[in-house]
């Protein structure tokens, strides 16, 4: 896949046009990850978190001590900021377009205890054992072409992805009081040391932070639109929210939904389409514990953007 695009790149307009009737059949994704997909369960509206300083240009003196209008806890009002993280793995199940959120499609009730309405989606990718896509920060993957097919032409407000609520984040923070913080094989425990530095399992249990069930979170503002989520269960149910319990329970999955800033049109000369996640300072979120005596890194929202060709 990734020879063929590059012969088309190196293709002059003439080759492509003679050639475009035999590709309206294989519209190829590159899918090209600058970072992380998925939701903290931290804290989930991304417009209320600040970005994380930048410790190569400002001095970051202690975690939270108290008084000290340098620790990382004062310069990020409440020690949590958004940062982008060194690698990113989850599974994909699906990948497509949607003229209606399947989760909410009257856009005032989510169908909170039903399955989604897929009726008015196309899908692009679909794999009901999944795919594990693993990459680095900056760069890109291709999703197997078996299990990829031509989106219906139409006009798309919304696009869909169905992935893993369990995600692989690896990331680092520092120097803070003259250390570095680096993620380890243990989620939300960090290292000093860079020997230790390692990839994390991330499950999402909540949207809420700990205490309660919000097994969605919806509009939270992004670059190019905006994102909702939603946790769905072995049966393709979604789970409703339950402030009794602490976290959710029984989510096996993430169905993301981003309404598009604009509107993506596929058509029958649409030979292909990129798909560009953004999540520089977004993708990876970074926290004090409660004590203050920790910085770890959890996942964080994303934003995608879409181009035809």
């Amino acid at each position: 896949m990734k020879n063929f695009l590059k012969k088309i790149n190196q293709t002059n307009k003439t080759h492509i046009m003679k050639n475009k009737k035999s590709l309206l059949k294989k519209l190829i994704f590159t899918f090209a990850f600058l970072g992380t997909i998925s939701f903290s369960q931290n804290k989930v509206n991304a417009s209320e978190s600040p970005v994380c300083p930048d410790p190569s240009t400002t001095t970051i003196t202690s975690i939270a001590d108290r008084g000290d209008a340098t620790s990382f806890y004062a310069l990020t009002s409440g020690g949590f900021c958004k940062g982008t993280p060194d690698s990113y793995g989850v599974t994909v199940y699906k990948m497509g377009f949607c003229t209606k959120n399947p989760a909410n499609p009257t856009g005032s009730s989510v169908l909170a205890g039903s399955a989604p309405d897929y009726s008015t989606c196309t899908w692009g990718y679909e794999n009901s054992a999944g795919e594990i896509a693993s990459f680095a920060a900056g760069g890109s993957i291709d999703l197997s072409e078996a299990y990829s097919s031509d989106p219906a032409p139409g006009t798309y407000p919304y696009a869909a992805m169905l992935i893993s609520k369990d995600f692989k984040i690896k990331g680092k923070f520092g120097p803070v009081g003259g250390k570095t913080y680096y993620s380890t094989t243990t989620f939300q425990t960090s290292s000093t040391d860079i020997s230790d530095y390692a990839t994390s399992d991330a499950p999402l249990n909540t949207f809420g932070g700990p205490g309660s069930c919000t097994a969605y979170t919806e509009g939270e503002v992004v670059t190019d639109g905006t994102i909702s989520a939603y946790l769905i269960d072995s049966s393709g149910t979604m789970l409703v929210n339950d402030s009794s319990l602490s976290e959710c329970s029984g989510q096996e999955k993430l169905l993301g939904i981003m309404n598009m800033s604009s509107d993506l049109i596929i058509s029958d000369t649409t030979t292909g389409l990129k798909m560009l996640f953004t999540v520089t300072n977004n993708g990876m979120s970074v926290v004090t514990n409660e004590s203050g005596t920790d910085i770890f890194v959890d996942s964080g929202p994303f934003s995608v953007k879409f181009e035809t060709f």
